[in-house]
């Protein structure tokens, strides 16, 4: 009802009076004049009611009846162009396009000044972790705060505002001040032109434009709503109007149109170059974050559950199922290689990953293809997929990034000032763009593509160094300059852009340069380079193969210690995320692993509690236990010295250790059969049920009277005291050289190793190092000729190593579950 309609209904009540008084004989006249009052003050009554139902409603919830025509028809067309995830301009893309919800994972938003806001695609996650906040946390009230959000090349800035539109369109956004709330999406590109050319462009006009013919009433519709203070206005990429000049007036444009609808909320996006000389002098500055470990999991886990389900056209158990094992998978791959992990980050290259996994599965192994789509994309590609253009291409903007990359890489430097870049690519620059100065290309790339960043005013950076090296191998490659890298193959700071080198082209003459040059580090770069080269001839390959194994097996200690730490390294890059900042080594420290360290540092303080000259040997992969971190440091300094990472020892244990039962059985039944051949004592003759059903429980565990046994058999050992030790190694050396003394001689060697066990046990006595004796009493026997039986003592000495380490289990003292696991610190 309007004022109008109330002064009519007004003045047909009064008609209505007179009419009555004609009918019952009265004087119409004088009848009007009676109720000429009367219905002044109704109508006047009936205007006030009116008009406060009227008012603007700024602060309570949108009103609930609208054209219903109209709103429908607005919002089936919003959310129809809004719909759909934007991947325009991604090397690899599949074939079904996924909708927005589907795959949103809200990005995180944290109030910063504008001064403070990054521009790096990559920036690091450890920041203010509980200041942390969605989009919706800032629009609880209405008319909210002008909101700047700003983010790098990526973030997810336009994929924001689709899911306020759509969440808005569909009815269902979750803050109830925005209930009713109409959305309004305006891309500032696709109208900067019509902008700049009339700075007093009314805002319904850039509204309605981008609207169909056959919504010219709902647009009708829309202005209205925004008159009333009804809508939520978002422009999308003030940093996409290149020009300087015409980004300014658009800039004032955006001011004058908050300040004349300030009844509704207003939400502009851009990259923080492109904010930061046009601020909005009303808006509260908020900058996106990049992923966190949880955000990258679930962004992975929702796009295979949104491919398979459109994939398939169901979803049920089997297709849920198969999207965890994808996810699972990926992120494996990523928590295996750092490298990629650290741009999963930011969510387009993790939308690529993504595509290039399911599609190409090539991660890890095809790090170099992805990032060659990475630069494609953020030199150009998604620019010219969204129409904007550019003086040079992205292969021409690459072209010279690949120059100074690798002279960047020459001089070792991961920043430069601006005049010696200038300087670099000055020649390159010309070859493919004549008329563009060297500044202008930096300041435009950093702007524009987020790979090259300023780190501070006049000093560039690639956004992380492993984009500087894959350029820097393309360039190389290029040019064919194979042995450039064959000269550097023992130099760390060439390694990736070594591999990323041999990963689309003949690795040969790198590999056969490693194998020249024979260190550690040049046989482990041979064997990487092997694995993800392109070509490599099967002889070279054989003969690296020949090399590694060869050197494993050598009695050299030198030689077996460089083929070691080959080997050691390629475990420690295996490597898993635990959470932020923590990356743990993805299996424990076996038996071989800590024996090739004791073999290099020459360091026998550092033996396991419960090792013997051979443990090693025979089981070099179980995981090494028993170690006091007295032991553990050491190692850990070892480790760092010969990878780039440093490591720390992991506080928490490792997965609980298996035995198979048969191998066990057999364990139990050579410690009985032997012990009891070699005669050393007559109580040993002991069945292998009673010893493993006492000892060890068939599960691996500790039986209920194993800890007694032990400890009764190693009491009947114990024949050497402390005072025999200064003379028991010459003694026993004596009676391992006469034949009839050979199995008094293992009775004496079980003797030596049972004391020095309880010798280490025990808290009261002084700590002595008793290991080299017992290793000087193992050498001895090997030594040992004219015996009898010479070939029985090792088999002897590896079932008592056994028993030994039995005896430490069934203790307590060690516990299988006592594992050695590194952090990367």
């Amino acid at each position: 009802m309007t004022a109008v309609r109330a002064l009519l209904v007004g003045v047909v009540m009064v008609g209505v009076v007179a009419g009555v008084a004609v009918l019952t004989g009265g004087d119409p006249l004088d009848t009007m004049d009676k109720v000429s009052s009367v219905g002044a003050f109704a109508v006047a009554v009936m205007a006030v009611v009116v008009a406060w139902r009227q008012r603007p409603r700024a602060h309570k919830a949108a009103p609930r009846m609208w054209p219903s025509r109209h709103r429908h028809r607005y919002f089936t067309w919003l959310i129809a162009r809004n719909r759909d995830l934007d991947i325009r301009g991604l090397g690899t893309q599949g074939p079904y396009s996924l909708e927005v919800e589907n795959v949103y994972v809200d990005v995180s938003l944290v109030p910063r000044p504008i001064h403070q806001a990054t521009g790096d695609p990559l920036a690091k996650v450890s920041d203010e972790p509980m200041k942390r906040r969605e989009v919706w946390s800032f629009l609880t009230e209405w008319p909210p705060r002008t909101l700047a959000i700003v983010g790098p090349p990526g973030g997810g800035k336009t994929t924001l505002l689709k899911h306020l539109t759509l969440a808005l369109a569909s009815g269902r956004p979750p803050t109830r001040s925005l209930g009713g709330r109409i959305p309004v999406f305006l891309a500032i590109r696709d109208q900067a032109r019509a902008i700049s050319e009339n700075p007093d462009l009314p805002l319904v006009r850039p509204l309605t434009a981008t609207m169909p013919k056959e919504l010219a009433g709902a647009g009708s519709w829309v202005e209205r709503q925004l008159r009333n203070g009804n809508c939520l206005i978002m422009f999308d990429g003030l940093d996409e109007v290149a020009d300087p000049v015409q980004r300014r007036l658009v800039s004032a444009w955006v001011e004058r149109q908050i300040a004349a609808h300030h009844t509704n909320g207003f939400v502009i996006t851009s990259r923080p170059y492109g904010y930061q000389n046009n601020p909005l002098t009303s808006a509260d500055v908020l900058q996106v974050r990049p992923f966190t470990d949880d955000q990258i999991e679930r962004f992975i886990l929702r796009w295979y559950t949104a491919t398979g389900v459109r994939r398939t056209g169901r979803r049920d158990d089997v297709v849920l199922s198969d999207a965890r094992q994808q996810a699972d998978d990926l992120l494996q791959r990523l928590r295996d290689n750092l490298h990629l992990y650290e741009l999963a980050v930011n969510p387009l290259l993790l939308t690529m990953i993504a595509h290039v996994h399911n599609y190409r599965g090539v991660l890890p192994g095809g790090r170099a293809e992805l990032y060659r789509e990475i630069c494609q994309v953020f030199l150009g590609g998604r620019q010219a997929a969204k129409g904007l253009t550019s003086d040079l291409t992205a292969d021409q903007r690459e072209s010279v990034l690949r120059q100074l990359a690798l002279e960047m890489m020459k001089a070792r430097k991961r920043d430069i000032e601006e005049g010696a870049a200038a300087r670099l690519i000055r020649a390159q620059l010309a070859r493919v763009a004549p008329g563009v100065q060297p500044e202008v290309f930096l300041t435009e790339t950093e702007q524009q593509s987020g790979l090259l960043l300023q780190r501070e005013s006049g000093v560039y950076a690639f956004a992380h160094l492993t984009f500087q090296e894959y350029l820097a191998a393309v360039r190389l490659r290029e040019r064919g300059r194979d042995t450039f890298l064959a000269e550097r193959t023992d130099d760390q700071w060439w390694r990736e852009v070594t591999l990323l080198y041999c990963a689309n082209t003949d690795a040969g003459t790198i590999v056969e340069a490693c194998l020249r040059e024979d260190s550690a580090r040049s046989l482990l770069l041979a064997s990487d380079c092997a694995e993800v080269a392109r070509e490599l001839d099967p002889l070279i390959r054989d003969r690296l193969e020949q090399v590694l194994s060869a050197g494993a097996q050598s009695a050299d200690v030198d030689r077996a210690a460089v083929v070691g730490e080959v080997m050691l390294v390629r475990k420690l890059r295996r490597v898993r995320r635990l959470g932020a900042g923590v990356v743990l080594v993805d299996a424990p420290i076996t038996n071989a692993e800590f024996d090739l360290f004791l073999r290099v540092t020459m360091a026998p303080e550092h033996w396991p509690v419960h090792w013997t000259s051979s443990i090693a040997v025979r089981h070099p992969d179980l995981p090494v236990t028993g170690l006091t971190s007295s032991a553990k440091v050491p190692f850990c300094s070892w480790a760092s010295s010969v990878t780039e990472w440093s490591y720390e020892a992991e506080s928490t244990p490792g997965a609980a250790f298996d035995f198979d039962p048969d191998a066990l059985d057999s364990l139990g039944t050579q410690v009985v059969d032997c012990l009891s051949y070699a005669k050393i004592s007559g109580n040993y003759r002991r069945s292998k049920d009673i010893f493993l059903g006492g000892v060890m429980s068939p599960a691996g565990g500790v039986g209920p009277g194993g800890k007694e046994i032990v400890e009764q058999l190693s009491d009947e050992m114990r024949l050497v005291t402390e005072a025999d030790l200064s003379r028991g190694i010459q003694r026993i050396s004596d009676r391992l050289r006469a034949e009839e003394n050979w199995f008094e001689a293992l009775r004496l060697l079980s003797e030596v190793q049972s004391f020095w066990f309880h010798w280490q046990r025990d808290p009261a006595r002084e700590p002595v190092d008793l290991m080299p004796l017992l290793v000087s009493v193992c050498r001895l026997a090997e030594s040992a000729g004219g015996s009898p039986r010479p070939s029985l003592f090792p088999e002897v000495v590896a079932v008592l190593d056994s028993a030994v380490m039995l005896y430490w289990w069934a203790s307590g003292a060690v516990t299988p579950t006592d594992q050695f696991w590194l952090r990367r610190g």
